[in-house]
């Protein structure tokens, strides 16, 4: 008798200290931690194909869901570094996994939303351009451009006020056909419109006068 409450008060014991742990959340600590497989994936240039060693390859899965705009909380699950190859091993959730980010200078940052079945995924090299923005014409103060800048895979969208600008630098998409459309509002009222080809190699600086 005296040997079972010994071994109880030393559960209770343990019990407390785990509760008392900043490192542990008791509130999880019985339940499923969602760990599945280790998978070994590789990281690659858009186009070149050339392995991208020191990219951070993260896998989330999500804990809230809505059901008309979806996952409302997602937690990182796992993180590894590609080496020289391009590879690493990184865990994938078991289940209601939510996304992979892929991280690296000078790059693009990609999110993807389903697992590739090769397990290969591919990142875009950055470019830029300094474009000087020139005209003769007295806008109103309050028009703006809206410019953006069309890749082969994504798309962004800039907007800049004209008062306040005589020059930008803009981010590009490396290694490909960029299609940079821009117009300028006043409110709703579009002053003017145009849209230039850009083709820069990856991490060139580009410098292009826009008149308008």
């Amino acid at each position: 008798m005296k040997r079972n409450i010994l071994y109880i008060l030393i559960f209770v014991f343990y019990l407390l200290n785990i509760k008392c742990s900043p490192d542990l959340d008791f509130d999880n600590f019985f339940q499923d931690d969602n760990i599945g497989q280790t998978v070994t994936i590789k990281v690659k240039e858009y186009k070149t194909n050339l392995p991208i060693s020191g990219a951070k390859f993260s896998t989330y899965y999500c804990t809230g869901f809505d059901q008309y705009i979806g996952c409302t909380e997602k937690i990182l699950l796992s993180s590894c570094i590609t080496d020289n190859n391009g590879i690493c091993n990184c865990i994938f959730p078991e289940k209601s996994f939510e996304e992979i980010i892929i991280e690296k200078s000078m790059y693009w940052t990609k999110r993807y939303r389903q697992i590739e079945s090769t397990n290969e995924y591919i990142i875009q090299p950055e470019a830029w351009v300094n474009v000087n923005f020139k005209t003769d014409v007295a806008y109103p103060s309050t028009s703006t451009f809206s410019i953006r800048i069309n890749g082969e895979l994504k798309s962004v969208q800039e907007y800049v006020q004209e008062t306040n600008i005589s020059n930008k630098i803009f981010t590009l998409f490396g290694n490909e056909e960029n299609k940079v459309s821009w117009t300028l509002l006043d409110n709703s009222e579009i002053l003017n419109s145009g849209s230039f080809t850009l083709h820069p190699n990856k991490f060139e600086n580009l410098e292009y006068t826009l008149n308008y």
